[in-house]
């Protein structure tokens, strides 16, 4: 088990650089970036919820905190980018030092864990959703975070790691609810051996799981939907609204805009995600109709090919590690991205790349655990895949920011499919694709 007083200090200050840029990568140019479709329905949705309780225009089947952080700094910062988007920045920053936390906390090392983080803080798709209002880049954080709170405290029993990880879990839970299945993993771990503790303390150990890892977290998912309740709701009714919102998301094929024939958004089904080039594809435009200067914006989040697609290698390379050699870790990493994967690949239900998000965290953790394994015993292969890696990452990072050219454009045209980087008719002026925000 690996101990924070164990690593080495040039971990500390290798992530801590990594960190930095990574965040330089999504702030840069974000205030001249324009808003998506997305970005405006998601602002409108954060006023209405925060300020009256009513989660619409967009997205009403999901938890709520995006609104309330959103609608808070709106009137902070105002409705342009940064008040819309920070959030995102933020979330998607710290998902680099939670995936190295995590990876440490399993036992992986700190070769793996920065390997992990690098993956995360480079890849193309996380930033064009650590750029969007949008809030499904906050589980590429919360979710590692909260597994590798549960770790810590199993390693050293302190009932702070445990107190963490419940709250962690509640926020993750408030954001989307896909952070139950890798958290699940963990928890019914530490909850066995809860069970199988000496008869004397085996009550109070069983109480502090349930009431960190299933009480708090929603106590937390409950008080996001206090505007909700605001307007007169009752908790029979709350209960009957998730009931409704449940069976949206298990059915969900789309909102208005994404369910007219030609729809190229992005690829549609999560078995693809790691066997070929995967993208998230938004057209947008500037001007105006009467200054006829109209053009269009293309905002492309592609995920690098180049870690993508090695992530079922290393998953099997750890499975062989983990079976051949009794690792743990390698078990461990491998059970976690499983239980983050497998439900969205066996959904019968559409699934859009978005999703890919709160599945990434732990593929970068079995890519970081394979490159460490591969610097032991070749690290100039490894060092000229970090850098080819690297250098896809670089080129995509532009059509992520809405500013393709050049090489960018020659590599992305390559990569995402022709329909998608065509201009839609709908998203014109009257156009059916996206409706104008309503009040409630």
């Amino acid at each position: 088990m690996s101990r924070p007083g164990a690593v080495p200090r040039w971990f500390w200050l290798a992530l801590a650089g990594l960190s930095l840029a990574s965040l330089a990568l999504r702030l840069a140019w974000l205030d001249q970036q324009p808003l998506i479709p997305d970005d405006q329905m998601v602002l409108a949705t954060a006023r209405n919820f925060s300020e009256a309780g009513w989660p619409g225009p967009t997205m009403w089947n999901h938890p709520r905190l995006r609104d309330l952080l959103i609608g808070a700094t709106l009137d902070l910062a105002g409705d342009g980018p940064l008040g819309l988007k920070c959030w995102s920045v933020v979330f998607g920053t710290l998902s680099v030092p939670a995936i190295a936390a995590l990876v440490l906390a399993v036992g992986g090392g700190p070769v793996a864990a920065l390997a992990a983080a690098a993956v995360v803080g480079t890849d193309p798709l996380h930033l064009d959703f650590s750029r969007q209002g949008i809030n499904d880049v906050y589980l590429a954080c919360l979710s590692p975070a909260a597994v590798a709170a549960i770790w810590r405290y199993r390693a050293g029993r302190r009932p702070a790691w445990l107190l963490a990880a419940g709250l962690l879990l509640g926020l993750g839970l408030a954001s989307k609810h896909a952070i139950a299945f890798p958290a699940a993993v963990v928890a019914a771990v530490l909850l066995a051996e809860a069970v199988r503790a000496p008869a004397d303390r085996r009550g109070a150990e069983v109480a502090l799981v349930l009431s960190c890892l299933a009480v708090l977290p929603l106590t937390v998912y409950l008080a996001t939907f206090l505007p909700w309740f605001s307007r007169g709701h009752d908790l029979r009714e709350w209960l009957a609204f998730q009931a409704l919102a449940a069976r949206e998301t298990a059915t969900h094929v789309g909102y208005p805009g994404t369910k007219l024939p030609g729809y190229f958004n992005e690829l549609v089904g999560a078995w693809r995600w790691f066997l070929q080039p995967i993208w998230y594809v938004d057209n947008t435009m500037i001007g105006s109709v009467e200054a006829g200067d109209l053009s269009w914006v293309l905002v492309a989040g592609v995920g690098n090919p180049l870690t993508w697609l090695l992530v079922w290698p290393a998953a099997g390379l750890a499975a062989w590690r983990w079976l051949a050699r009794r690792e743990a870790a390698a078990g461990l990493l491998l059970a976690l991205f499983l239980a983050a994967y497998l439900p969205f690949a066996l959904a019968p239900r559409p699934i859009w790349t978005n999703s890919a998000l709160s599945v990434l965290p732990f593929a970068a953790a079995l890519l970081g655990q394979a490159a460490a394994w591969g610097w032991a015993r070749r690290p100039r292969l490894v060092a000229a895949w970090g850098a080819l890696a690297l250098a896809v990452a670089a080129l995509l990072w532009l059509p992520a920011t809405g500013f393709s050219s050049g090489a960018s454009i020659w590599l992305t045209e390559r990569l995402v499919a022709p329909e998608a980087l065509t201009p839609r008719e709908e998203l014109l002026p009257g156009g059916a694709a996206h409706a104008a925000p309503v009040a409630p």
